[in-house]
């Protein structure tokens, strides 16, 4: 084989790659397209158009707002006094919605009588916070049961999510674990309770 046939040889042989995959691309085109047009019941442009933007968009598409049929109506929720508790924040992981006692059953707050003057003013964010986020919104009520103090144990959602995962985002309550969360969580190192 001389060397003139050598060297054209490499020259052919990266060229009929090129042709194999070229080949390979339009044959796959025309796959997607075979299926593109099975898919829209012919080459009517608004629908392969409205396909494709479906296709591209849908991650980047606003999500529909939660539906709150047969939530809570929006009220006022006040942080509780010393009257009757009807529609009202007693702390930062329990309030009384139409009269029903309810624990937020997915977080634990710092609790109102503190162990600690930090968890003191945490206990008072934290209930001030949820105050804020039911006041005047729609509320959808996932209840779970009830605890050993006749409590209902509920998440509660607005239309803004759950309000107790915002409060844990927000670092004024932390995820339930199963148990109340010792002294040292919301008071620091050392602390006894």
């Amino acid at each position: 084989m001389s060397q003139h046939s050598r060297i054209a040889g490499r020259r052919y042989l990266p060229q009929l790659v090129r042709t194999v995959l070229v080949g390979t691309a339009f044959v796959l085109i025309g796959i997607g397209a075979a299926i593109l047009y099975g898919q829209t019941g012919g080459l009517d442009l608004a629908k392969v158009t409205g396909l494709i933007d479906r296709m591209t968009t849908s991650a980047y598409a606003p999500q529909p707002a939660p539906d709150f049929a047969g939530a809570v109506a929006p009220r006022p929720m006040p942080i509780c006094g010393s009257s009757r508790r009807i529609n009202c924040v007693v702390d930062g992981d329990t309030v009384w919605l139409d009269g029903e006692k309810i624990r937020l059953v997915n977080i634990d707050a710092p609790e109102v009588k503190a162990r600690c003057p930090a968890e003191s003013e945490r206990a008072g964010a934290a209930t001030r916070e949820l105050a804020s986020l039911l006041h005047s919104q729609p509320i959808r009520i996932h209840r779970r049961g009830e605890d050993r103090y006749g409590r209902t144990l509920a998440a509660l959602a607005t239309p803004t999510g759950d309000v107790g995962d915002i409060l844990v985002g927000r670092d004024l309550a932390v995820t339930w674990r199963g148990r109340r969360e010792p002294a040292e969580t919301w008071c620091g190192r050392g602390a006894t309770g």
